[in-house]
């Protein structure tokens, strides 16, 4: 059965990493044959490997999930007002991203157990690499309590290890409480990593570029994404709920006392396509099809793109979106009836009225970067930190490098571009990026919605699980939902994503006490904690 409790099949996946010879691994990593037993190393490849799927944009995050829900509910996207099921997550979709976090979880505990039987000397040679893992699954953990709220953590993913079927139903922990966790663990994580880099034993420091796939082996990146995912978390729930004085104090411990974060675009946390291993690994081919027929632009992205600027398009315009058959852009809108929507999308090529995302940025790009944190999004939470008082430092400024940054990463992705099908341009010159932000901010009457709102924009259509999270926490960018008056549930935006049918049905005793502290149902419409 494929729920978070059949995992006994994980651990020999896991233990592969030790004593196997996959041909996806065999270019990329040390010849694991070589070893005997599953270590550290190996394992930490197969937390980030395991996790993979909802890391890179490939076929099946985009088109199951990042673009059809969260997408949609962050309207990053175009989409069809069809009436019934407008506002609905598929449960299939929602128990896939729900499971595949629950065995990367899994991956893990099989290398916190596995380290946690070294020797002491062992544990300081291998401690850098379940340091590692941890910053990666408080990313995705992060990402789950941001769906659905509530989840089990404390006690899930042991049941490859220990073997115990009664004991391995775990109950939920509370959203706050294990982003209060996570908030000082990664502040001890980055003293962690701080103190291991440049000190590293030589097997350490021999594996550790072999292995790692997201930052190959570069300790400065790692702190810099540890850093900053904890400025994202406490930025998230700084402005309102329980923890809004511990964020903030979190924030200015960063911020105050110059913590390295991600700050240019050499400096990008990501994932980049790899062309030499087309079907088991990050396949350029499968990013493709997870936008291609999910590509028209969003009406309310395209509003920001040319409106934010009286009478100036936003340089990222033309290689984000590609102009329709009348020479224009123009998206799918919420406000259009879904007659008036079907009848343009039914119109030829040599008519077509929607602009749909670049092709040459995006769908036919096989050296396609997954952005998972950005130098844009920190100058954004910066510029959100100094406007409100939370830390030293100037808004404005912070606000102009986001714009900077952001428009430097897209046209990255289109500069790297093999592809002529869409539009092939340099960028502008940076003054032209910075005078451009510097009127969007000076036209701006209200400081945090432009910071909001650029934040949005910049998250668009490679992040719109994170754009999702910016709308429901700051109310920005105001956009428009129509009621589905034909659906059976969701007549409107819900605020999150229902638990999926196997936690009725696998987990069913913590399930039905969770679902009697959340007042009896499992509502959509309830709140998470950050939210407003």
């Amino acid at each position: 059965m494929k729920t978070i409790y059949s995992y006994l099949i994980v651990l020999a996946v896991v233990l592969s990493f030790g004593a196997c010879a996959d041909s996806e691994y065999s270019e990329k990593y040390d010849d694991p044959s070589e070893t005997t037993k599953a270590s550290c190393d190996k394992l930490m490849t197969g937390v980030f490997y395991t996790g993979r799927t909802y890391t890179f944009n490939s076929y099946w995050r985009m088109y199951t999930w990042d673009n059809v829900i969260t997408g949609k509910y962050a309207q990053t996207l175009g989409f069809t007002n069809s009436e019934g099921s407008l506002y609905s997550a598929n449960d299939s979709y929602a128990n896939d991203r729900w499971e595949h976090f629950y065995n990367t979880l899994t991956q893990f505990r099989v290398l916190q157990n596995v380290y946690g039987n070294l020797t002491e000397s062992e544990k300081e040679t291998f401690k850098i690499f379940k340091d590692l893992s941890e910053v990666f699954i408080y990313d995705h953990l992060s990402q789950i309590l941001d769906t659905f709220g509530d989840a089990p953590f404390e006690k899930a993913g042991y049941l490859s290890i220990t073997g115990n079927v009664v004991d391995s139903y775990p109950s939920y922990d509370k959203a706050i409480d294990l982003y209060s966790m996570m908030l000082d663990r990664l502040g001890e994580l980055y003293t962690d990593i701080h103190k291991l880099n440049g000190n590293l034993d030589k097997q350490a420091a021999r594996a550790l570029p072999l292995q790692d796939f997201i930052n190959y082996g570069d300790l400065d990146l790692w702190e810099k994404y540890c850093n900053s995912l904890r400025l994202r978390l406490a930025v998230r729930v700084a402005s309102q709920g329980e923890l809004s004085t511990k964020g903030k104090q979190v924030i200015a411990e960063i911020l105050n006392n110059n913590y390295p974060l991600v700050s240019s675009l050499d400096e990008t946390i990501k994932l980049d396509s790899n062309d030499k291993d087309t079907e088991k690994f990050f396949n350029p081919d499968d990013l493709r099809t997870g936008y291609i027929s999910q590509s028209r632009a969003s009406q309310a992205m395209l509003d920001v793109l040319t409106k934010a600027v009286s009478g100036e398009n936003d340089p990222r315009l033309p290689i984000m979106y590609s102009k329709n058959a009348a020479g224009e852009y123009k998206g799918l809108s919420t406000r259009e009836t879904y007659a008036e929507q079907e009848e343009n999308i039914a119109k030829p090529e040599s008519q077509r009225v929607y602009s749909r995302i670049d092709s040459t940025t995006v769908m036919y790009n096989r050296n396609f970067v997954s952005p998972i944190i950005t130098a844009s999004e920190v100058d954004f939470l910066k510029a959100e930190a100094f406007q409100k008082g939370w830390a030293s430092g100037n808004a404005k400024a912070a606000f102009i490098n986001g714009i900077l940054h952001s428009a430097e990463f897209y046209f990255m992705e289109n500069k790297i571009s093999a592809s002529n099908d869409g539009t092939k341009m340099d960028m502008p010159a940076e003054s032209v990026i910075t005078a451009y932000a510097e009127k969007a901010w000076n036209a701006a009457t209200n400081k945090e919605e432009v910071i909001a709102v650029q934040k949005w924009l910049n998250f668009g259509y490679m992040q719109p699980f994170q754009a999702w999270g910016e709308v429901r926490r700051t109310g920005y960018p105001q956009l428009h939902y129509p009621e589905d008056p034909q659906a059976q549930v969701l007549k409107t935006i819900p605020n999150r994503v229902r638990y999926p049918s196997s936690e009725r049905s696998y987990n069913t005793a913590n399930y039905n006490a969770q679902i009697q502290a959340m007042g009896g149902t499992d509502d959509a419409y309830i709140k998470i904690f950050w939210a407003r």
